[in-house]
């Protein structure tokens, strides 16, 4: 045999998939430290089955896969596959070729193949045990193991020396030996025990089968009467169900009249709430219709008070027109006055004018007769500087004139400025008040247009509460009579529960008495708590059981004893907590029990009870099992070899000893104590629902009518809101109207101030130009003046003689001049005041001529506005009419709504009270079905109790059974059979079966005890004869051992000597071995006392010699040299190469002298951070080996 090849794949550094050829001879293995060269060896040993993490150098398992690199990602398998060449058979298998494979997941799954076939890794071990190449063999040898050897005590070092004899796998067997001695010593225990016990159960069950057989001949008799009897009170009951079903139905009857008259009510309520809401919408379009009206009155009533104040206005314009008009009359007139009073003044002054010029030019020719040349030129200046005068004088009446004018027209131009500012505002108030009511008038139409949308949505809403609260209603009532018929059956069976029904009559006496008696616990069907699907699988497997008392102690039964004595009222079992002892099945019953299909358990641990009665219940249910179907229950008693009892869910029993019982009731398990028990309960779990689902539909009702009524008031609320916001609209057009008709007179207004305004201004701006141009004229007037008189000055200078003579002519011209300047200056400022007058009563004529036409158009306005007016006013008569109709026909609808409101109340109450009528029915009803239920449970208990202790039906039972004597004689029967009943004392009826179930195994036991009494001899013999042959194996190995290391350390060392030694010759089994050497140079010594390498060369001598004694296939040498010094290290690597063509060598290393013996070499590096790689290179192929490799 030999190792052909390892492949490795995710195990530890060997990322990749890796494989290694093995060849013969030496092949080492080489690399730096950290390398991942011995990963190589652990990967064997994992394979060959190793199972601990740190013999693998890991803290779990999973930390043999390849975690990752910097590079690399983990994976999630290791995988080892190993292959060997067996074509020497020297392993046990028929194929000359073996590969075992080796798998880790990383979820901690494993997988096992040999030759590709999944297998156990049992099945690998076993392969390698005592081949000695197992994973704890002296194949796979490390650093550690060769310390291990010279470290570990003498005791320890022996596992070595036993694997090299090949006797782990006597050693394993005895074990097993061991294991199954314990296992059969404990078994016969537990057979002696139970033995033991049976003796004393034998005895006493045959005497209580005895007395079983006369009790079933009294129940016999009993039996027939009480069935007879039973018959009659059933046939009672039935009396009794017909007339509580006739008054039943009855009360449905009126319930049936009621709901249709309820129904007639819903219907007229309907119709009632119908003409109600469209009374509610008539009268809201009423309403609408009279505040449009009203709306559409004061609108008109506005716009005829609009027109009211336009005549107004019109009447005191044309008053002031009037008095205007009248006044430019009176002011023509005396313009008319004042220009006849000037031109009569004009004619006056022209003829002065006239007189004093022909005065003048008397006086001009005296003086030309004097004053020739010179004079005349004087008088020219004169002449001329008389006339810039008069030129002068008119200028500065001109200019006065403009002054006056212009003052007046600049006062005017005030006083319009005053008015067109006041008029400007009194329009920028209206016009931002204009802007604020349309706001307002647009958020109000927004907001009834919103309360509208509200009132509409609101409607629809309390019109759908309401149908839902209809609904609500109806299935609240449905819930109260489910309610209420739960809660009538709830009463009733609590009620038979109280009066203990279906219980015997002596059990229903003491447990109705148990305070006055003392001590009394209570029944067995009242203290356990059975799931409703093994409710059958109990009852049927406790059968009269279920009735027994449980007390505290012995005194107990014995009070309750006498006290059925006392009363003569029946008799009943008792059982005390002191001396009733708890039953369970055997473990190897149990187990072989759970192993089988169909098992769901121990009785005793399917139910539920106090711990104070637990010894009790487990001793009447601990040694039942429970089946699922009767298959099951077969298969099962078979498995158990028939000795205990199997009951399955439908009631079928497996007996002890093989007998089977089973079929069907026809009342199945209705009238059964536990399905009572756990139907109470159910309908105390389904009232307390059904009420808490009743009470949230009762509340829900409430907030439904609660949101009814508050949305209603909310809908009220929308439609007072939506009146008052559509007075508020109605009232803000209006404004608006009105501020509208402001707004265009006030811009009327302020166009013609305007228009006279710029007049004045335009005329001021022509007198001032006028002024400026005659100040321009004057200016120059008085330049040529100054330089006229600087003339006649020099003039009169040259003639002052002639002056002289002619003084008294000059005086006289003079005064003649100037009062012809002062009558030409009168003349004209006369003419110019004829021609501003006249003016003026042109402007005045144009004035009144003006007044005249706008007196014409109001006289016209006002004509028409009276027409409006009067169309208005008829107008507001008609609205005046449709506005008293209106209220008129809201009245008469209110009062219609009114009398609905008073009727649907009415009817509502009418309603209330059909209903508590109604709940008054429902409650008598359900009160006549709670007698029907009473009475169907009383004939169901009777007829259940038929069945279960007769199996008979009720037509059974009354054609077979009748009663042939009279009630009171077939009382008096029963009563003299139940005391012949009571004075056979308990009576045990399972005794019959029992005794004969007890008696088969009893006898049984005892032939077990002893087979077991045989196995346990032959056991004991079977590992002496191990014992021997371990002896044997061991001590011709260890002697042989011993010889070849006695030549190996000297061959190996070059010299000295070295023995092995037994600690305890005489005792084989167990002696510990002990190395003794003597290294050349040195004293004979123990191991312990030589150097680090002496110890280690010392070991691996001894390894030596075991594989020559025991040669195996191959061999792995993991750094085991690495303590050895270089010349330690040479005669090594020599010594390995005797070997050569035997044992094939996988030497794990990095020293030169090993390197240099091996035939291959393998080289891991690790050229990727984390991740190994091989290189391999076969040592003869090559032609020049370096010296010294590394």
């Amino acid at each position: 045999m030999q190792l052909k090849r390892i492949d490795i794949a995710g195990f530890k550094s060997f990322a990749d998939k890796t494989t290694i050829e093995f060849h013969d001879g030496v092949t080492a293995v080489v690399g730096p430290n950290g390398s991942g060269k011995s990963n190589i060896t652990e990967a064997i040993r994992w394979v060959l089955g190793e199972q601990s993490a740190r013999n693998l150098r890991g803290g779990k398992m999973n930390d043999i896969i390849f975690s990752g690199s910097d590079t690399r990602k983990s994976v999630n398998l290791a995988e080892v596959t190993l292959i060997l060449e067996n074509e020497d058979h020297f392993l046990p298998l028929e194929f000359s070729e073996i590969s075992i494979t080796r798998r880790l997941h990383r979820n901690g799954e494993s997988e096992f193949y040999l030759n590709k076939q999944a297998c156990r890794l049992k099945d690998i071990v076993d392969l390698f045990m005592d081949s000695g190449l197992g994973k704890e063999s002296f194949s796979i040898i490390s650093q550690g193991k060769v310390e291990s050897i010279f470290n570990s005590k003498p005791e320890e070092r022996r596992s070595i020396f036993e694997e090299a004899a090949g006797v782990l796998k006597y050693k394993t067997r005895k074990k097993k030996a061991e294991q199954k001695l314990t296992e059969t010593e404990e078994n016969l225990n537990r057979v002696q025990d139970i033995v033991y016990e049976l003796e004393g159960q034998v005895e006493p069950l045959r005497e209580q089968s005895s007395v079983a057989k006369d009790f079933l001949l009294y129940k016999e008799q009993l039996s027939e009467m009480d069935i007879a009897l039973m018959v009659v009170e059933i046939e009672q009951l039935k009396v009794d169900w017909d007339e509580s079903k006739k008054e039943m139905l009855s009360f449905e009857e009126q319930l049936a009249e009621k709901k249709q008259n309820l129904l007639e009510c819903e219907n007229q309520l309907k119709v009632k709430r119908e003409q109600k809401m469209n009374l509610t919408e008539t009268i809201e379009e009423t309403q609408l219709q009279l505040v449009q009206a009203i709306q559409l009155f004061e609108q008109t009533e506005g716009q005829k008070n609009v027109l009211s104040e336009r005549n107004k206005y019109t009447t005191e314009n044309l008053q002031q027109l009037e008095t205007s008009k009248e006044l430019s009359n009176q002011r023509i007139v005396q313009l008319e006055q004042e220009l006849e009073t000037i031109n009569e003044e004009l004619v006056v002054k022209s003829e002065q004018e006239k007189q004093l010029k022909i005065a003048f030019l008397a006086a001009e020719k005296e003086a030309l007769s004097l004053s020739g040349n010179s004079k005349e030129t004087i008088e020219s200046l004169r002449d001329e500087y008389v006339d810039l005068m008069q030129k002068q004088t008119s200028l500065r009446n001109e200019q006065s004139y403009l002054e006056r004018n212009s003052y007046q027209l600049a006062q005017k131009t005030l006083k319009s400025d005053a008015s067109v500012t006041e008029l400007e505002k009194n329009i920028a108030e209206i016009t931002l008040h204009f802007k604020e009511i349309a706001q307002e008038l647009s958020d109000t139409q927004q907001e009834i247009a919103q309360k509208l949308l509200l009132y509409q949505e609101q409607q629809a809403s309390i019109q759908m509460k309401r149908q839902a609260l209809e609904t609500n209603e109806t299935r609240m009532y449905d819930a109260l009579k489910v309610v209420q018929q739960a809660k009538a059956k709830k009463e009733s069976l609590k009620e038979l529960n109280e009066d203990y029904a279906g219980f015997y009559q002596g059990v229903k006496e003491v447990l109705k008495r148990k305070k006055e008696i003392g001590g009394i616990i209570g029944a067995v069907a009242e203290l356990i708590e059975v799931p409703k699907q093994a409710e059958l699988a109990i009852d049927i497997a406790l059968g009269a059981a279920s009735q027994n008392i449980i007390v505290q102690d012995e005194q107990s039964g014995r009070k309750g004893i006498q006290y059925l004595k006392q009363k003569r009222v029946g008799r009943a079992t008792f059982l005390p907590l002191t001396t009733i002892k708890a039953r369970q099945l055997p473990i190897s019953v149990e187990t072989k029990a759970r192993n089988c299909e169909g098992f769901l358990g121990i009785a005793s641990q399917l139910i539920a009870y106090p711990e104070t009665v637990a010894t009790v219940i487990q001793n009447l249910l601990g040694t039942t099992i429970v089946a699922k179907d009767l298959s099951s229950a077969n298969t099962i008693a078979r498995e158990i070899q028939f000795k205990y009892r199997v009951v399955t869910l439908e009631g079928d029993v497996m007996n002890a000893g093989g007998s089977m019982t089973g079929g069907a009731s026809k009342s199945g398990n209705q009238g059964s104590l536990f399905a009572r028990k756990n139907e109470l309960t159910h309908l105390a779990k389904q009232i307390a629902q059904m009420e808490a689902t009743l009470t949230e539909k009762e509340i829900e009702v409430r907030t439904m009518k609660q949101a009814i009524k508050k949305e209603e008031t909310t809908l009220n609320e929308l439609r007072e809101i939506g009146e008052k916001q559509r007075l508020r609209e109605q009232e803000l057009k209006n404004q608006f109207e009105t501020l509208e008709e402001k707004q265009v007179r006030f811009t009327r207004e302020l166009k013609a101030v305007q228009y006279e305004c710029q007049e004045a201004k335009e005329e001021v701006e022509s007198y001032e130009l006028k002024k400026t141009e005659l100040m321009e004229s004057l200016q120059k007037i008085k330049n040529e003046m100054e330089q006229i008189n600087h003339q006649i000055l020099l003039a009169s200078s040259q003639n002052e003689e002639r002056e002289k003579n002619q003084t008294l002519i000059n005086e006289k011209q003079q005064n003649l001049r100037t009062k012809l300047a002062a009558l030409k200056e009168q003349l004209v400022g006369l003419k110019k005041e004829q021609k501003t007058v006249s003016s003026q009563l042109e402007n005045q004529q144009i004035e009144s001529l003006s007044i005249t036409n706008r007196m014409e158009q109001m006289t016209q306005f006002d004509g028409t506005h009276q027409m409006t007016k009067q169309e208005l006013s008829d107008k507001l008569a008609q609205l005046s009419e449709t506005k008293r109709n209106l209220e008129s026909q809201l009245s008469k609808t209110k009062s219609e709504k009114n009398t609905i409101e008073s009727q649907l109340n009415e009817i509502e109450q009418l309603t209330t009270r059909m209903n508590n009528q109604k709940h008054y029915l429902l409650e008598e009803k359900a009160k006549a079905e709670v007698a029907m239920n009473r009475t169907d449970v009383a004939i169901e208990n009777r007829l259940g109790y038929l069945s279960e202790e007769y199996e008979l039906t009720f037509e059974a039972a009354e054609m077979s059974h009748l009663l042939n004597v009279s009630i009171e004689e077939a009382t008096r029967k029963v009563k003299l059979l139940k005391q012949s009943i009571q004075e056979l004392g308990s009576v045990n009826i399972g005794a019959i079966e029992e005794f004969e179930r007890v008696n088969e195994r009893y006898t049984f036991l005892v032939d077990q005890r002893e087979d077991l009494l045989e196995a346990k001899t032959s056991l004991y013999t079977t590992m002496n004869e191990m014992d021997e042959e371990v002896k044997v194996r061991f001590s011709e190995v260890f002697e042989d051992i011993r010889m070849k290391f006695s030549e190996v350390f000297p061959q190996m060392f070059g010299g000295g000597s070295a023995e092995l030694r037994l600690t305890d010759p005489e005792n084989l089994l167990t002696t510990g071995i002990e190395i003794i050497a003597q290294p050349p140079g040195k004293k004979l010594q123990q191991l312990s006392l030589l150097s680090g390498g002496e110890r280690a060369f010392t070991a691996i001598a001894l390894m030596f010699s075991i594989i020559q004694v025991r040669p195996v296939p191959f061999c792995i040498l993991d750094e085991v040299e690495a303590a050895l010094d270089e010349a330690n290290v040479v005669r090594f690597g020599r010594y390995l190469k005797q070997f050569d063509g035997d044992t094939q060598f996988i030497v794990i290393t990095h020293r030169k002298g090993t390197m240099e013996e091996a035939n291959v070499l393998y080289g891991i590096t690790m050229q990727e951070s984390g991740v190994s790689k091989v290189v391999s290179v076969r040592l003869e192929e090559l032609t020049d080996v370096p010296a010294g490799i590394n």
